[in-house]
């Protein structure tokens, strides 16, 4: 999301979602320990957001021009823009940006507050 949380609640803070379930898909577990699988998975992030960073003006620009829009992700105003031209990263060097992504994982890793929204999602929403 932009700048808004789904409910306007933002509870998760995670960069993403990446769960037991989908570690242990990938032959790995809650601490990360390393597979062919989950080493691949970390490789797609790095050349996904190597290659999205390679485009960001015109990513940026396609979002400069819906800010207008009224839609909710836009709640935050110019900020929205400015936050999502942070997220790239554009001052570190390649070598640099690979440490981040790999740091995202980590942080992403089975996250608590992810497994709580989880729970709080399938108690009140019936939502798995």
């Amino acid at each position: 999301m932009l700048s808004n949380s789904p409910g306007g609640v933002n509870f998760e803070s995670a960069p993403f979602k990446l769960t037991r379930e989908l570690l242990e898909v990938m032959d790995s577990d809650a601490e990360g320990v390393p597979s062919e699988f989950f080493d691949y998975f970390k490789v797609l992030c790095i050349q996904g957001f190597l290659t999205c960073r390679k485009h960001a003006d015109q990513i940026i620009l396609l979002v400069e021009m819906l800010q207008e829009s009224g839609f909710p992700c836009f709640k935050s105003g110019p900020r929205t823009v400015e936050n999502l031209r942070k997220r790239f990263h554009l001052s570190l060097t390649e070598e640099q940006c690979v440490s981040v992504v790999l740091s995202l994982i980590t942080s992403s890793l089975d996250a608590w507050r992810t497994r709580q929204y989880d729970y709080y999602q399938r108690v009140l929403n019936g939502i798995l």
